[in-house]
């Protein structure tokens, strides 16, 4: 038997490297929101991604920095919510349904990309490097983008009067809580297992509580 004859075993497929880098960012973003940085391996991502080993330094070099590189592609997709603008908002009425368009457009993104709740509340817990870089790229982006809205609902009496950082940070936690821990609404409800049931019963429960 002559080497042409002899075949190769079978092993990885061999991917084109762009390609191979969106699976790779795809099941670090995957692991990482449900597993926890510490407890996810580098080897692990390249297993679930299909992907050899080698590709993950080659495209990220560290852990670390393809834990950055999974925030800073989330924060594209999340901050892509917020398109609205305050140039057509002429009175109280105006503010009103542009603030029921964003608080549902906030609900959709957290059913859209349920990592987003989980990076929220899983990294915030403790301060350090990891959540420098969340708050830097994803948290105030979103703050950023979103506090133009709430002061001026505030000022036009749609919204309550009070600290706008403070309400920014509750709807931020009120919807990015339900979506990390949905077994905690199961223990006293089935709507979870309605997913569009819940997302409404979430949107109008926003609406009620903080639009007037």
């Amino acid at each position: 038997m002559n080497n042409a004859d002899i075949k190769k075993a079978p092993g990885r497929p061999v991917k084109d490297k762009e390609v191979a880098k969106m699976e790779l960012l795809d099941s670090a973003t995957k692991l990482f929101s449900t597993k926890g940085f510490e407890e996810t391996s580098l080897r692990e991502i390249a297993l679930d991604a299909n992907v050899n080993m080698a590709l993950v330094k080659y495209h990220f070099g560290s852990k670390l920095d393809l834990w950055k590189e999974v925030i800073s592609k989330l924060s594209h997709k999340v901050l892509q919510t917020n398109d609205f603008t305050l140039e057509d908002v002429n009175d109280a009425s105006d503010m009103r349904v542009l603030l029921v368009e964003l608080f549902d457009k906030l609900v959709d993104m957290s059913f859209q990309h349920r990592e987003f709740s989980l990076f929220i509340i899983n990294e915030t817990v403790q301060q350090g490097e990891r959540f420098d870089h969340l708050f830097a790229r994803l948290i105030k982006p979103f703050h950023e983008q979103n506090y133009p809205f709430i002061v001026k609902g505030i000022e036009l009496g749609v919204l309550a009067d009070q600290h706008p950082e403070e309400l920014i940070v509750m709807l931020l936690s009120s919807v990015a809580y339900q979506q990390a821990t949905p077994h905690v609404m199961r223990n006293f409800t089935d709507i979870t297992k309605d997913e569009e049931k819940w997302k409404q019963v979430i949107k109008h429960s926003l609406k009620v509580n903080f639009i007037k």
